[in-house]
């Protein structure tokens, strides 16, 4: 019998017991045993079962992005690799040794009932740090039981960044901070407005447009997308330039501002990073200057030596050497100066991209870039005589403010 039969059995069964005025019985299925695959929550549920299956969180196991590195641990020291799977294979954690079920929940990463069993959390306690709690799933609505197919349980937790700390917060065993996420936002102002990690990354859960109004909620996206979303990028960080020239020297501004991340863009894996290439320009589109400015996290080995794969970041990483990234809302204001050796600019290129590691074992890493910003900002010439004009101006408008002031007084 599918949940969707039971579904409809157990409210047929409870509409007839009320017209006959006899007590209900208890759903048999209501509250089942032990926890379930994914394969079952799609039975009732395709929407958000579709979105969650094209999810990082789906994949949190099975990605080469995660198994190629953790591979290259497990070969080495299979203990060390075995921690990795408390985020990457959580349900391991929550089955009996020698539950069957293992494997098929290592297929399915992050999924439907690990998240929805999950009765507390301690984010800076030993692993596991997450407590299930088979049969109930608990969410951030609840439900009459005569009307659902399993038991379900209102969870404030579920809509608060402390749920997601259990993993996007981690020090490894040096005490060196790999994983921040959380703790960004916890110094951010989104932290003192209440504006929790599942308001951008569960937008459908707070936004009206996507509430049912007849039976007051609406399905949430599960796809819970991020710094690999190419839509999500372009709104993150706008950007803003001016260029002029005078004798042999341009000189470039450019501004960023960290519009609607709520932590440190990027954040996530040190791996990560932000990159602003400025290219300038002349009147026949020859390149006559360019510029890469980095947005990033390095972790180093103690001695100064950066390290690059995520296994030693996670496993050896003794000190943070660099960490310029663009915190909450935060303008950063960039500039850029580009001798010109006769040429004359007519405009310069910002592109700005997010780039991630694609990781392919030796010789090294490889990138992929996802395109967040990209504008064109014409050339001025600088006029010393225009400066002077202007400042004069701003200096005059003051006296005379001052003057009235004073006046008034």
């Amino acid at each position: 019998m599918t949940n969707r039969t039971r579904h409809f059995t157990t409210s047929f069964l409870l509409t007839l017991f009320g017209l006959l005025g006899l007590p209900p019985a208890a759903p048999a299925a209501v509250a089942p045993s032990g926890y379930q695959s994914a394969s079952v929550c799609v039975e009732c549920h395709p929407a958000i079962h579709k979105a969650w299956a094209a999810s990082e969180h789906a994949t949190a196991f099975t990605s080469p992005e995660f198994q190629i590195p953790y591979d290259r641990l497990r070969r080495a020291n299979p203990a060390r690799a075995l921690p990795c799977e408390q985020c990457h294979n959580p349900m391991r954690f929550l089955l009996e040794k020698d539950d069957p079920k293992t494997d098929i929940f290592s297929q399915e990463g992050i999924g439907c009932d690990f998240c929805h069993s999950v009765e507390s959390v301690n984010a800076k306690g030993p692993w596991p740090r997450y407590r299930g709690k088979p049969g109930i799933r608990f969410g951030p609505q609840g439900g009459n039981p005569a009307n659902t197919a399993h038991m379900t349980r209102f969870s404030r937790l579920h809509i608060t960044s402390e749920f997601c700390a259990g993993c996007h917060e981690f020090r490894n065993e040096y005490g060196v901070p790999i994983l921040t996420t959380v703790s960004e936002w916890e110094q951010s102002f989104y932290r003192g407005e209440q504006v929790h990690c599942q308001f951008c990354h569960l937008p459908q859960l707070f936004d009206a447009r996507f509430i049912d109004k007849k039976k007051n909620k609406g399905p949430v996206d599960h796809g819970m997308v991020g710094g690999h979303s190419s839509e999500r990028l372009a709104r993150a960080i706008p950007i803003k330039g001016t260029l002029v020239y005078s004798g042999d020297e341009a000189r470039l501004s450019v501004t960023l501002k960290n519009e609607t991340v709520g932590h440190k863009t990027p954040s996530g894996l040190p791996m990560h990073k932000i990159r602003l290439t400025s290219t300038l320009f002349d009147a026949q589109g020859a390149v006559i200057g360019r510029n890469d400015e980095l947005f990033e996290r390095v972790i180093g080995d103690g001695a100064g030596k950066p390290l690059d794969k995520p296994e030693q970041v996670f496993t050896e990483g003794r000190e943070v050497l660099k960490d310029n990234r663009i915190a909450p809302k935060e303008s950063r204001v960039l500039s850029q100066r580009f001798p010109l050796k006769g040429a004359v600019p007519v405009s310069a290129l910002l592109v700005l991209v997010y780039e991630r590691p694609i990781l392919d074992g030796p010789p090294g890493t490889r990138t992929i870039e996802m395109p967040i910003s990209r504008i064109t900002v014409p050339a001025k010439a600088d006029s010393p005589l225009i400066r002077y004009l202007l400042v004069s101006l701003v200096a005059i408008a003051l006296i005379g403010l001052i003057i009235a002031l004073k006046k008034r007084d």
